[in-house]
């Protein structure tokens, strides 16, 4: 059975298809990987100093991340799971940051390899941030005052706006790292994820088709070309260590698109967690929006919409649609992990019981809409 991580909003013209079943690539072990990247860099006219000290980065859960600290240069790679495809993906995040470093703060990009035999699939090389990666319950090793968690919960929001502003013509990059967005490609989209889902749907889950249907019957006519990232959350961006609401980059800029800019706020609120969420929510949250001086998501909309001055006439399709998408990420890191015996597996284990639940808080919100 296919599975594909994480579905990707608007980030090429043609729905990229599941792939066939592929065991998650196993790269080379360290000393290998660090040898036969070392030499393709050195080749690359790349000269790193020494040997470099490899760690394997936590978080990621469609790619695999490791740090290289050499004595001149301090990298990171990342690369797919998979051993075959994937250059598509790694070529287009790669050309997007490079583009954007002019105009936003992303990492600095270094060497693109499409090589898979370098290091077990294609791969690129960035500089390391140094800083603080929020982590499911803790805001990575800092211990912030209720007032620091709100001013970087404020600068979180408004580095999104700040994204949503830039023009994307001013990228210079072309279609096919940032698609056009139409009504009729996100309809054709939604018609894919939907399919995806029937095929992936196994006795435990609940069936999203009516979810589905919903969005794919109400798809806004106007589709903005607003640059969007389109995985929002804390746990994308490192914040400064000596001033910790301070940004100093965003990650992962896999699903990146162009679109309507409710569409990055409604994907911001399917992984926002506040205290008073049923314990499922909280079991299974990927960032700490729960800690003390954090804005509940009601505050967090309302900010949005008072600085930016946009029409919320579409607000409630694109929330509905940020549920349905995280519906089926969760959908697909159930089957991976708990079914498959992915290395998540006891964490995933019960994760079916909260998707039924996010099911039924939707379909509340679909009959008020």
């Amino acid at each position: 059975m296919a599975v594909v991580p994480y579905p990707n909003p608007l980030a090429s013209a043609q729905p990229v298809e599941p792939a066939p079943r592929i065991a998650a690539a196993s790269p080379p072990q360290d000393t290998a990987l660090a040898a036969t990247v070392t030499r393709w860099l050195r080749e690359q006219g790349v000269d790193v100093g020494g040997w470099p000290q490899l760690q394997r980065l936590a978080g990621g859960m469609s790619h695999l991340t490791y740090r290289l600290r050499y004595d001149t240069h301090d990298l990171v790679l990342r690369r797919p799971l998979q051993a075959h495809g994937g250059l598509q993906r790694m070529r287009r995040e790669f050309l997007l940051q490079t583009a954007l470093a002019a105009h936003y703060p992303v990492p600095a990009m270094l060497r693109l390899c499409a090589d898979p035999a370098v290091a077990g699939a294609p791969f690129y090389l960035m500089a390391h941030v140094p800083g603080l990666v929020p982590r499911r319950r803790s805001f990575a090793d800092a211990a912030l005052s209720a007032d620091q968690a709100r001013q970087a919960c404020e600068n979180f929001l408004d580095a999104l706006i700040q994204l949503h502003r830039i023009d994307p013509c001013a990228l210079g990059l072309g279609d096919a790292v940032l698609a056009p967005p139409s009504a009729h490609h996100l309809r054709k989209l939604l018609t894919h994820w939907l399919g995806r889902h029937v095929r992936l749907k196994t006795w435990h889950t609940p069936d999203l088709r009516a979810m589905g249907q919903w969005l794919i019957d109400r798809v806004p006519a106007r589709q903005p070309a607003c640059l969007l990232h389109n995985d929002w959350r804390l746990d994308n961006l490192v914040f400064d260590r000596d001033r910790p609401s301070r940004i100093r980059a965003v990650l992962d800029w896999e699903f990146a698109g162009l679109g309507d800019p409710l569409m990055d706020l409604g994907i911001v609120l399917s992984y926002w967690i506040e205290p008073g969420d049923h314990p499922l929510m909280r079991r299974y949250q990927w960032q700490p929006s729960h800690l003390p001086g954090m804005p509940s998501r009601d505050e967090l909309v309302e900010r949005y919409f008072a600085v930016t001055g946009c029409s919320d006439r579409d607000w409630t399709y694109y929330q509905v649609f940020g549920w349905f998408r995280y519906l089926l990420a969760l959908q697909e890191l159930h089957l991976r992990h708990a079914l498959q015996g992915g290395e998540e597996k006891a964490f995933f284990t019960g994760v079916w019981a909260l998707i039924h639940y996010l099911h039924w808080k939707c379909r509340a919100l679909m009959r008020r809409g």
